[in-house]
């Protein structure tokens, strides 16, 4: 009986030193795996992007939202200098919002896709105007609910329309 236990003994203190030895790094990656499991299991997390279509539509600036929001999509043809001003606020997951932004106010922007990485200002619509200076777009997003196609996306050379007294009347700009 007593070298049963012996043997049990040493076959104990080698497992405990291998696993002391190697149970940190090893405890390291066995975590860093259960941690990207559960991550791809876990349902994405849903955001609310309220736009406020008042007091200037302050949280609906493109620039800001794509800071906070979308890491690594590009804002071309204008839309780095969009304000979306919208009534109704937009339910979304991180990962595709720019696809739910340009299938919500078509007539403001048009996703591009992750190729591109790029959310275009769509410069020929009447959902789009330019702000007093006419560096500063808004997108009324109530009327921008259509989409108008591709030609209608323009290029940085297209003039916007400047707003109307009304619209930033309405979306408390100053004029």
């Amino acid at each position: 009986m007593r070298n049963g236990w012996g043997k049990l003994t040493i076959s104990g203190v080698v497992l405990l030193i291998l696993t002391g030895v190697a149970g940190g790094p090893l405890g390291d990656i066995g975590s860093a795996i259960a941690s990207w499991f559960l991550s791809q299991l876990s349902a994405p997390q849903r955001l609310t992007i309220d736009f406020n279509d008042v007091q200037g539509c302050l949280q609906g600036k493109l620039s800001d939202i794509a800071k906070r929001q979308m890491d690594g999509v590009g804002l071309t043809n204008g839309a780095d200098s969009l304000t979306i001003c919208d009534n109704q606020p937009l339910n979304a997951v991180r990962s595709e919002l720019p696809s739910a932004l340009a299938t919500r106010i078509p007539g403001c922007l048009n996703w591009r896709g992750w190729e591109t990485r790029g959310l275009v200002l769509v410069r020929k619509s009447d959902a789009v105007c330019a702000l007093p200076g006419g560096k500063r777009f808004v997108c009324d997003g109530p009327n921008a609910r259509l989409a108008l196609g591709n030609n209608a996306v323009g290029d940085s050379l297209d003039r916007i329309t400047p707003c109307s007294d009304e619209l930033l009347r309405r979306f408390g700009f100053s004029s």
